[in-house]
């Protein structure tokens, strides 16, 4: 989302729809920003003056005027929300003309989506996303057409200790474990399924999409789609940054990469071809 966010300036207004804490760092832009969500918790909410505000309100009924938002992010939310036809609805009636709209969803039917219902970590998600359905009810409800879409990659974090409020037979097992076999896990399942996606041309270690959407042409900074992923923060990096930053190593002839965002260590393998 960051290429449309650095577009805005400080008279303009994006949106955050499922806000959170906070889906995105409010302090790394300078254009005004309202969150909405259905719970707040003041004590962590970001402030910065006028510029940051926040409404407690369901996506579907959106308690702005209408053609009043520069953008709309929906980062990791519509999966969340119990009526999100309606809030496509809401999101082109608030959305200025030329208004852009961001929206990053799972793959409801992937092999991480599966894994994370399977860990009873997925409770949270009341709607299952296929791409081509989600494209054409985006578009149609919303009367915006797609402009750039990136494929994102899992870290599998949701595996990691403690794996709070897991209470599968499956989350219980994975806290008996100790912290090294623990990680050892997480740290094998990454390696396995992006191993899977080079040999079989699969995407095993994807776990969802991301989407930017407008109703005029709009020149925008193209955004990757990182494939090596951390298993303990979740951030992504660019193979070429990782090499030339120097957090690459090499030990007994397998690959690593030290994470730029939170240093832990993971298993480095060259994105397929059709992602570098």
């Amino acid at each position: 989302m960051h290429n449309i966010l650095k577009t805005l300036s400080e008279s303009q207004t994006a949106l955050d729809l499922g806000c959170g804490n906070g889906s995105f760092n409010y302090a790394a832009y300078r254009c005004k920003i309202i969150g909405i969500d259905i719970i707040l918790n003041a004590a962590e909410l970001s402030r910065d003056g006028d510029r940051l505000q926040y409404i407690r309100s369901t996506a579907h009924q959106i308690p702005l005027a209408g053609n009043s938002i520069d953008a709309v992010i929906c980062h990791h939310s519509m999966e969340h929300f119990s009526s999100y036809t309606r809030t496509l609805d809401e999101i082109s009636r608030v959305l200025k003309p030329d208004g852009m709209l961001w929206i990053a969803v799972p793959n409801g039917y992937s092999f991480d989506d599966a894994l994370y219902r399977f860990t009873d970590a997925g409770h949270g998600h009341v709607n299952r996303f296929r791409l081509d359905p989600l494209l054409q009810e985006v578009q149609t409800r919303t009367d915006l057409k797609l402009v750039q879409s990136f494929a994102l990659f899992s870290g599998f974090v949701y595996l990691k200790k403690p794996l709070p409020g897991l209470p599968s037979l499956f989350g219980r097992f994975m806290r008996l474990l100790p912290d090294s076999l623990n990680r050892g896990c997480v740290l094998g399942i990454n390696a396995a399924t992006r191993i899977i996606d080079k040999a079989f041309g699969l995407r095993t270690s994807q776990y969802g999409w991301a989407f930017v959407f407008a109703r005029n042409k709009v020149s925008l900074e193209s955004l990757p789609s990182y494939f090596n992923v951390c298993w303990k923060c979740g951030s992504g990096h660019g193979a070429d940054y990782l090499k030339s930053s120097g957090r690459v190593s090499s030990k007994l002839g397998i690959r690593f990469f030290r994470c730029p965002s939170c240093q832990a260590n993971n298993i480095f393998l060259e994105p397929p071809k059709d992602l570098s």
